[in-house]
């Protein structure tokens, strides 16, 4: 079932100040993060190049990318899921779930309650 962005940002909501676990699976590639959630917003972009999606999801606080090199400092403490054309969503009290034109991306709390 697709949930409102009211409901995925009160979803987030009850995660600030903890740790989130973000995996991205796109293309058969996966790729992991985690953040200290500060802030999360839910964004409109007004760009007429086309260069960036009509709506993107910020997650805002210090965290790390898994890359080949081992995890590096996220760029400007933000990780941003591009939300282009048509997307859905889902979660239930462990997970959020966004489904994207990209990929699929799972964000959970790092340890569980």
């Amino acid at each position: 079932m697709d949930q409102s962005p009211i409901q995925i940002q009160k979803w987030l909501d009850r995660y600030k100040n903890q740790v989130l676990k973000i995996t991205k699976v796109e293309k058969g590639d996966l790729d992991e993060a985690s953040i200290k959630l500060r802030q999360a917003d839910l964004i409109e972009h007004e760009d007429t190049d086309d260069y960036l999606s009509p709506q993107a999801l910020l997650l805002m606080g210090e965290g790390t990318i898994m890359t080949d090199a081992g995890r590096i400092p996220l760029p400007q403490q933000t990780y941003e899921i591009a939300l282009t054309g048509h997307w859905t969503s889902h979660f239930d009290e462990h997970s959020l779930q966004l489904h994207t034109e990209r990929g699929t991306y799972t964000i959970e709390p790092e340890s569980m309650p």
